[in-house]
């Protein structure tokens, strides 16, 4: 059960994230080409706007829960995987989860320090981005051995779609304006917490029927869970479609009840005056958000 649940919540975290930048992405991107003077600007974090006070959606949020996510995530992982015998260790599949974790954990450290105004190289968030994902990329890659043939097939599709991430965190990296690197990159996180969701229920079924209970050597299993990681990516992909065009329709009501015809040209002026730059949450993207 406790493997089971190590790919329900990692699965949960990426779904989870991933409809949070596109929502946020795309209501950017609908401002860009509807609000005059605004230039649409990429982010790795976005504000809670939806907090009741400004302090509060002046916090970097996002980035303070993946820190959390990831610490209380690593310390289950040592907890669970430490041994006494034949001397004190961590089991060598709970070692692996931990490194794969640190990337992401480390990036969510380096978004505060951007945050609080540390001076850093530019783009650091996008990089450190490329660094989690090129970490658990190399992790899923080598942690397969002595499985059965199915448990590793899946496995290496969720390798793929890791590297497809680390490609995608690699293009923002030199261009983080860029719409389309950021729609991969809540495409790629979306579909692998959707196949994380999908491995927990492969490997570990929830019940003995046989309908829903996978031969773990069987070929025709490997050729099904092919087939089923592509509708994975035709699916996801319909999902983002979706709630784009959720969010494009209900853009008026947006406009309406948020302060964008308050906001004097100067103002936007501001905001968009380096946008080659990462923009840490501050009072102007807290005013750009508010919606």
């Amino acid at each position: 059960m406790g493997t089971w649940i190590g790919h329900i919540a990692p699965g949960v975290f990426f779904v989870f994230f991933a409809l949070w930048w596109h929502i946020h992405n795309s209501l950017r991107y609908l401002r860009s080409i509807k609000l005059n003077g605004y230039t649409f600007q990429g982010s790795t974090t976005y504000p809670c706007s939806c907090l009741p006070s400004h302090g509060l959606r002046n916090l970097p949020i996002e980035s303070i829960m993946k820190l959390l996510i990831t610490s209380i995530h690593f310390s289950i992982e040592l907890y669970t995987g430490y041994g006494a015998d034949p001397r004190p260790h961590i089991g060598d599949e709970n070692a692996h989860h931990t490194a794969m974790l640190f990337g992401f954990w480390i990036g969510a450290w380096v978004e505060i320090l951007v945050h609080k105004g540390v001076a850093l190289p530019k783009n650091i968030p996008q990089v450190m981005g490329f660094l989690a994902f090129a970490i658990e990329a190399l992790m899923m890659v080598f942690h397969l051995h002595a499985r059965s043939m199915v448990d590793a097939h899946v496995h290496k599709l969720l390798a793929l779609i890791i590297v497809c991430s680390m490609i995608g965190a690699l293009g923002e990296s030199y261009d983080p304006n860029n719409f389309w690197f950021i729609v991969g990159r809540s495409f790629f996180a979306l579909t692998q917490g959707t196949w994380f969701l999908q491995i927990a229920f492969v490997i570990w079924p929830q019940t003995t029927h046989p309908l829903f209970v996978w031969d773990m050597n069987d070929h025709r299993s490997i050729s099904l869970l092919t087939m089923s990681f592509a509708y994975h990516l035709a699916g996801n992909a319909c999902v983002l479609i979706g709630v784009y065009l959720c969010i494009y329709t209900l853009y008026p009501v947006f406009s309406v009840v948020g302060p964008y015809d308050l906001i004097e040209k100067e103002k936007l002026h501001l905001i968009n005056e380096d946008v080659s730059e990462y923009k840490p949450i501050n009072i102007n993207s807290d005013i750009e958000e508010n919606v």
